[in-house]
């Protein structure tokens, strides 16, 4: 399986996400994952929300004291170029947190701006810049 990622927004942001990522490439959906192509690119993408089932009571507390009610998309990526500049794409002006799938909740902004500061920044080999109060 390829690396994942979460993104988690408001309602209303969440809507626009969606949007975005269906006009960023080649966008099919699919029975499992949609399928995102962009360049050399090729993302699964999952739109149902099934994904928030896998988080435990505590940290959908912690997301929701963030962001009230809130939609989850999950993205599978092939690596960190690529998912960088699709969220440099999809991110801009929606307010939202990305769980890595390695122990941090990052809110977009955060993540926006440490790709500008550091184009080699992998959270994956990382361990800053975690919202106070979340422990993913």
């Amino acid at each position: 399986m390829r690396p994942t990622i979460v993104l988690l927004s408001p309602r209303d942001d969440h809507e626009e996400l969606v949007t975005r990522l269906r006009e960023v490439g080649s966008y099919r959906e699919s029975e499992f994952f949609d399928r995102l192509d962009r360049g050399e690119c090729r993302f699964g993408v999952d739109v149902s929300g099934d994904v928030i089932g896998e988080f435990d009571e505590e940290e959908l507390s912690e997301i929701s004291g963030k962001l009230g009610e809130f939609r989850a998309v999950l993205i599978e990526y092939p690596d960190m170029a690529c998912v960088r500049d699709l969220l440099g794409d999809v991110l801009s002006g929606i307010r939202g947190i990305l769980d890595t799938n390695h122990g941090e909740l990052l809110d977009y902004e955060s993540v926006l701006r440490r790709f500008q500061l550091d184009p080699s920044w992998d959270w994956r080999s990382s361990g800053d810049e975690v919202i106070p109060g979340t422990n993913s």
